[in-house]
């Protein structure tokens, strides 16, 4: 599972494990996982999710599916540990570079997690080394047990962050050696943060707990200023993420920063012939519409010297052919007048 998300500082998640025995009141992955999860005992009794009774932990080499090959569940075992295999390989299959959260539904580095689940989704990252992984834990130790058997991969597009809510909770900062982020979500508590409190920490995420929560915790604004002013100290960026509560504390100005190796250039909206300004739409009685782009050869070289309209394929009619010239990023004209 490979879903495009919500969540401001990453593009996809992907979770190949999912599951957590930590025990936060306020974790949403555990209410996602159990509302979508249908009859896990029923489902612990297929021999397709596979038992390691010692450790109580479970492996899932296909989809767990119907009889007519619909989707039952992607939490079969509800939220116990469970490495799904086939997942393995849909970052490769994802193209165009991304900034992937890695495990959203999951503590990958829990002490529960076997070493060679954890080394298997490493492997599939450095597969497609043109994303950016983002890693998240509250268990930071584990980091650097792998660092020190060597295991814990040095990669640039690797960032491994830990999640803190209250002041005096241990985190990994990375030294020089790695990557290293911090995800304060939701921020529980004054971390009364000073020189040196970040480390080599280089970039910081602030979010506000939401949802309804009878004893939700509501964040002062003197917390944020604090983290704020102490990552200036050692230029961390910093995100505020995005959300009614944090609006509510913070306002609307909220301040989203990323380090510049996470940073993405824009989307160009995709071009859409029937609504450029140089297409040219033309009724020819049954056959029905018939489209022509003025600029149409100016984007091949091999034909930039014809100067007659190119016909526009009718399955185009929506968006735009692979040769459109606003699709490339010298294009010199603009789709508006």
């Amino acid at each position: 599972m490979m879903k495009k998300t919500k969540i401001d500082w990453c593009d996809f998640t992907w979770n190949p494990v999912t599951g957590c025995r930590h025990t936060c009141e306020y974790c949403y992955a555990r209410r996602l996982a159990q509302r979508f999860c249908g009859d896990v005992r029923l489902n612990k009794s297929s021999d397709r999710l596979q038992l390691d009774a010692p450790r109580g932990i479970y492996t899932l080499k296909e989809p767990f599916l119907n009889e007519d090959g619909t989707l039952t569940t992607h939490y079969p075992a509800g939220f116990e540990p469970t490495l799904h295999e086939y997942r393995l390989d849909m970052v490769a299959q994802k193209k165009k570079p991304a900034n992937i959260f890695v495990c959203s539904m999951a503590d990958l580095f829990g002490e529960w997690v076997p070493t060679e689940w954890i080394t298997r989704v490493f492997d599939a990252c450095k597969a497609a080394p043109w994303h950016n992984y983002l890693f998240l834990t509250k268990n930071p130790q584990r980091y650097c047990e792998l660092a020190n058997a060597g295991i814990l991969p040095k990669e640039k597009n690797f960032w491994y962050g830990t999640s803190v809510t209250t002041k005096g909770a241990p985190f990994f900062n990375g030294s020089v050696t790695y990557n290293a982020f911090l995800s304060i979500e939701p921020l529980h508590g004054h971390l009364e943060a000073g020189i040196g409190s970040f480390g080599g920490v280089r970039w910081i995420i602030v979010g506000a707990e939401t949802g309804n929560r009878r004893d939700k915790i509501k964040p002062q604004r003197e917390w944020i200023e604090n983290i704020i002013e102490t990552a200036a100290l050692t230029h961390a960026a910093v995100l505020l993420k995005d959300s009614a509560e944090m609006r509510e504390v913070w306002g609307d100005d909220l301040r989203q920063e990323f380090p510049p190796e996470l940073q993405r250039p824009a989307e160009r909206p995709l071009p859409r012939c029937e609504k450029c300004r140089f297409c040219e739409t033309k009724i020819q009685g049954k056959r029905g519409k018939t489209r022509t782009c003025e600029i149409g050869w100016s984007a091949d070289p091999a034909y930039d010297d014809r100067h007659e309209p190119r016909h526009i394929p009718a399955h185009y009619a929506k968006q735009s052919p692979l040769w459109c010239p606003l699709r490339k990023e010298d294009c010199p004209y603009e789709a508006e007048d």
